[in-house]
């Protein structure tokens, strides 16, 4: 298998795998190693993973809109998980200041940081992380980073500054859109669909390794 971390093909009761690329927000989940440079990206791991389970893949990290959807089920994945695009929407439980900084979040606007837990996570970058480095080995283990970091943390949202509290948030942040959550679920159904139908009406596709075209019919799961 070219990936270690999805090594769980021997264990019982596994109904589903969750690829979480690099893009993810939020914590890391990573258990084997502890090291960075090696982690993988959504539309790089999800395919690798796809080809040796029989389990479905659910691929998660980057996968903001539509685009990010159709790309995912065109790699073999069975669904999608999206957790930043959901926090734009107003019964997210996040802060007024967690909030401000996902509406300014740019795909350079995050960072993977062992500063607020102890483990590596993906927020959105702050004071803290600028000054000493978003990975430093100064961090106290997980959990502990947490509780050392609380008077700090405190101290600046009284005085309405997010320096240092974790704002998780995954790179594809800046496509979020404030809506309700049963809105855009289905917005984002809808537009799927219609790009997967766009893609299924477009030029048939030569694959590398034949000298005729695809057939045209389903594609990405969608309808013909």
């Amino acid at each position: 298998m070219p990936l270690p971390e999805h090594d769980l093909t021997g264990l019982p009761d596994i109904d589903a795998i969750i690829a979480q690329g690099i893009e993810a927000g939020g914590h890391r989940g990573m258990f084997l190693t502890g090291k960075l440079e090696g982690q993988v990206g959504t539309f790089a791991l999800t395919p690798q993973i796809v080809d040796v389970v029989d389990v479905p893949v659910i691929a998660a990290g980057g996968v903001g809109d539509a685009r990010g959807i159709v790309a995912a089920l065109a790699l073999g994945a069975a669904g999608v998980q999206i957790g930043t695009a959901y926090l734009f929407c107003p019964e997210a439980k996040i802060s007024a200041l967690h909030r401000a900084a996902l509406r300014d979040a740019r795909d350079d606007a995050t960072a993977l940081t062992n500063l607020m837990s102890g483990r590596p996570a993906r927020g959105i970058v702050n004071r803290l992380m600028r000054d000493l480095g978003s990975i430093s080995e100064a961090a106290p283990e997980f959990p502990l980073a947490t509780g050392a970091l609380a008077p700090l943390r405190a101290a600046a949202e009284a005085r309405g500054s997010g320096d240092f509290s974790p704002f998780w948030a995954g790179q594809a942040a800046g496509l979020g859109r404030s809506l309700p959550p049963s809105e855009l679920t289905g917005l984002l159904s809808a537009e799927a669909l219609a790009l997967m139908r766009s893609l299924a009406d477009a030029a048939p596709v030569v694959p590398l390794d034949s000298g005729r075209p695809i057939e045209k019919g389903p594609r990405c799961g969608g309808p013909e």
